[in-house]
Order: structure tokens, then sequence, then C-alpha cells
């Protein structure tokens, strides 16, 4: 099946200084955490020698989960499953409900945050829940035998399209950083099949906080898969200090807008992405005001 195509080579770094020393030599090789999302590729297999594969497996200081009064910080060698099973008592209910949805208990098992985040060319929902939680990423980048390690917050790892963008063609994610004070109002719903189904799906997350029936710190993201990574500032802005409940009016005037504004800056979303996520959108807004007037 596979004639004339030659094995690549495979590297297993066991410390970020031994991946050090084989990124530098080997600067195009494929970086392989759980494989996921690569062997769901209909093209997995290399058709070409390439650099090598360099894979994470073997390094333990990716796979550490630490916390202090302040935050937690998760690996990125950390699976969706083991984060679920230390993290209960850690991470607000929306990041649970999100790890939750990332495919089945086998795919859990091998899924890890940092493979999710750094998919190339697509955002699932690991990246919109810790987009709207305020988390960091922090990145090694490798350029002319230097090192440089920056901390950037998940909502800027990506452009407009949702495509990856760490800041250099050699670089590693190593671990991530939630603070741990949550709003209180966190909703997280998947439409459609982010893997099968990317043109059709839709994730839309908002996250708040509730203080003397009023809004404040809302944070809200929009993700098409392969379409759009949307972060909407105005609609943060015009949310946060309103008073609950929120009028009707402003709920329908604020789901246009959205509209509006996606329409604008991504031409590839289709009206029934379009239409679904802002009902979904008003429906978190609808909530909201039940839970107030309750």
């Amino acid at each position: 099946m596979y004639e004339g195509v030659r094995s690549p080579l495979v590297y297993t770094p066991r410390s970020i200084g031994e991946f050090s020393t084989i990124i530098f030599r080997h600067p195009q090789a494929i970086l392989w955490a759980g494989g996921t999302h690569l062997m769901a590729s209909p093209d997995y297999y290399p058709s070409e020698a390439r650099d090598g594969i360099i894979d994470l497996a073997f390094m333990d200081e990716l796979k550490r989960i630490t916390r202090n009064d302040r935050y937690v910080e998760i690996g990125a060698m950390v699976t969706a499953r083991q984060l679920l099973s230390a993290g209960r008592l850690l991470l607000p209910p929306i990041l649970q409900q999100t790890l939750r949805s990332m495919g089945t208990q086998i795919v859990r098992r091998q899924v890890t945050v940092g493979g999710s985040l750094c998919i190339s060319d697509a955002r699932l929902s690991l990246s919109t829940t810790l987009a709207i939680l305020s988390a960091s990423a922090e990145v090694k980048r490798y350029d002319q035998g230097k090192v440089t390690t920056v901390w950037i917050p998940v909502a800027k790892l990506y452009d407009k399209e949702g495509k990856l963008n760490l800041g250099s063609k050699s670089a590693l994610l190593t671990r991530i950083r939630i603070g741990l004070e949550f709003g209180d109002f966190q909703r997280f719903v998947v439409f459609g099949d982010p893997i099968r189904k990317s043109d059709e799906c839709g994730i839309v997350a908002l996250h708040a906080k509730r203080e003397q029936n009023g809004l404040s710190k809302v944070q809200f993201c929009v993700t098409f898969p392969r379409k759009a990574f949307h972060i909407s500032k105005d609609l943060e802005s015009k949310l946060s200090g309103s008073a609950l409940p929120i009028h009707p009016e402003k709920v329908n005037m604020l789901s246009h807008e959205l509209v509006a504004e996606l329409t604008k800056m991504h031409s590839t979303i289709s009206d029934l992405q379009l239409e679904r996520a802002r009902r979904i959108f008003e429906s978190f807004l609808h909530d909201l005001n039940s839970q107030s007037l309750s």
C-alpha cells in the first residue's frame, strides 16, 4: 500500500533540553502528542520522509498538574481523561463540560491539552473555553540556535480564521495556566460534529460574573472549527455592566449584532451556522434573565 514510502525517523526526547537539541537539528519535524487529530486525517501517513517525527510521550515534565493559591498549571501532555480525574475540585464546570465533550472515553485517554490547542488549521472546544477563561499558554520558541520563552493568552494564539500562530516555525507549547477565580455564570454548547462535519459545526461559550443584579467580566467566544475563531470585544463591553434582567429588545439587538459581526469578518460561515450561533447566544442571555428572576 505504501510502496516506495520510507518510514520517517522517530525521536523520543525525555526532557525539554533533549527536545531543544532535536528541534534545532530537525526544525521541520512533526510534533506528535496524543496523535488523535493526525491519525484522523485521511493522509496521516507521511507521504515523504520530511524531517522525522518528535514523539512527546516520554517528556514527564509536560505531564504535570500543579496549583497554588492563584492558579492551576497543566502540562501540555496531560490528557483530557487525566485532567477530568484530577481536576474536579480545581476546574470550573465549563471546562469539565468541555473536556467531557471531547469524543469518547477512548479518545479522551489519548487527546492531550497541548495537542488540542496546537492543531494548525482548526479550532476545537478546548481552545474556545480556555479563551473565555483568560487562560495563558507557555510557549518556547526555537530560532537560529536560541530559545525564548513567552506566555501568551490562549485567545491570542490564533488569527481570526482560527489558524495557529505560535510566533515561530519551531515552537513548543509546554503548559497552560488558568486562574482560580471563576464567574458564576458559565455556558458551553457544541452543535454539529467538529471532526466529521466541521463545515456544519459551531462552538459557543460564555463566562460572566453576576454582582448586585448586574453583569461584570463577560467573556464570549464563538468558533467554527475551520472557518473562524471569533471573540467579540464589543459585545463583551456592552454586556459587562448591564443590569439584570436584560430587556428582550436588547437581547434581540445584541444577537443580530453578533450575526452582523460574523458576516462582516468571516464570509465563509453558512447561514445555518450563523442562525444556530445566534439562537444559542440568545438562549444564554434568556437563561441569565431567568436565573436573575428566580
